[in-house]
């Protein structure tokens, strides 16, 4: 009979890492948010675990490029970003219920080895190639409150996340490891896992809010995310599979900057169409679009009385608006105490 991980960590949720462009950008702040594909969507990602404590690292690799981008007080034309980071989670699942549902909570840190962010940089009058650097710690996140229930092979699990404006941030900075807002995202998530046959569909959606980033007066709109993985194990130490997501912004990123732009927009677009000369495009909410997909696989070798689980996997973004759009690298090493 296939026996599922029952030692097995939640991912470290919630997204945090790439909180490095923090100004007034196309969709949320720098092109990025607080939601971080590939942190989500894992194997097991809602089976409801023994109670204990559970550690998790996530060595992580993403590098995107975005056509134009606000760093701070400087505009960037055709950045690219190479991010090398870690994600360290500690989890607690509890031995009691509440609702019918198993509790838990959970800490996670991201800890960035090299943000590396280059392009052709405007600065007032100014242009010209610019680049910057930056390492430390990022935006942490905290799970006060997992619960899971579960019904013979089916999982349901909801989360509640926040992140925490920890990370270094600084305007005239071109690089930052916050983001200066706080964000809450609510996660719930199915998995169902075939007790012989290893057959596994796991997925999750999420909607995630943002404050305002007092710095810059910006406003990042909600955020929908669905994360998904559908896997084959053949066994207790190997699985292969599939894995993904899809992101959506659901409201207007909010800034008095926009909304000047939009009044230069409307009145160059009243001469251009007193000239009979194509009117320029409305400034919008920047409401960012984005999918990736690519495999993963597990290998989960007993050590003494204990499993220790490695997993790898990789996801290339597509159909990507408003958005650093690339690829992402993830290798990962969970066990519990």
């Amino acid at each position: 009979m296939f026996q599922t991980l029952s030692s097995r960590p939640r991912p470290a949720l919630a997204a945090l890492a790439l909180a490095l462009v923090p100004a007034c950008a196309p969709a949320t702040e720098g092109g990025t948010s607080h939601y971080f594909p590939g942190a989500y969507n894992d194997f097991f990602m809602n089976k409801q675990m023994d109670p204990g404590v559970y550690f998790r690292d996530d060595l992580v690799y993403y590098g995107g490029r975005l056509p134009d981008v606000t760093l701070g007080r400087n505009t960037a034309v055709n950045a690219d970003l190479d991010l090398w980071l870690t994600i360290a989670k500690m989890g607690w699942v509890s031995d009691f219920e509440i609702l019918g549902a198993r509790y838990g909570a959970s800490l996670f840190m991201p800890i960035v080895f090299d943000a590396h962010l280059r392009g052709t940089v405007e600065s007032g009058p100014r242009q010209g190639s610019g680049s910057g650097n930056e390492g430390g710690m990022g935006d942490m996140g905290v799970s006060p409150l997992s619960l899971v229930w579960k019904w013979e092979d089916f999982n349901v699990k909801l989360d509640e996340f926040i992140i925490m404006p920890t990370g270094f941030y600084n305007p005239d900075q071109i690089v930052n490891l916050g983001k200066n807002y706080w964000s809450f995202d609510s996660v719930l998530g199915l998995t169902w896992v075939h007790p012989t046959r290893g057959h596994e569909v796991s997925f999750n959606v999420g909607f995630l809010s943002n404050t305002k980033n007092d710095a810059t007066e910006y406003q990042s709109g909600d955020e929908f995310h669905l994360d998904y993985t559908v896997a084959q194990h053949f066994s207790e130490a190997f699985g292969i599979g599939v894995t993904g997501f899809y992101f959506s912004q659901l409201s207007n990123d909010k800034s008095p900057m926009l909304s000047q732009l939009q009044g230069v927009v409307n009145a160059l677009n009243q001469m251009r169409d007193a000239t009979g000369q194509p009117l320029l495009p409305q400034v919008g909410g920047f409401q960012g679009e984005a999918a990736g997909v690519g495999p993963i696989v597990r290998y989960s070798p007993k050590l003494g009385d204990k499993q220790v689980h490695f997993i790898g996997k990789w996801i290339h973004e597509y159909d990507v608006q408003h958005r650093f759009e690339g690829n992402l690298g993830m290798v990962s090493v969970a066990l519990n105490f």
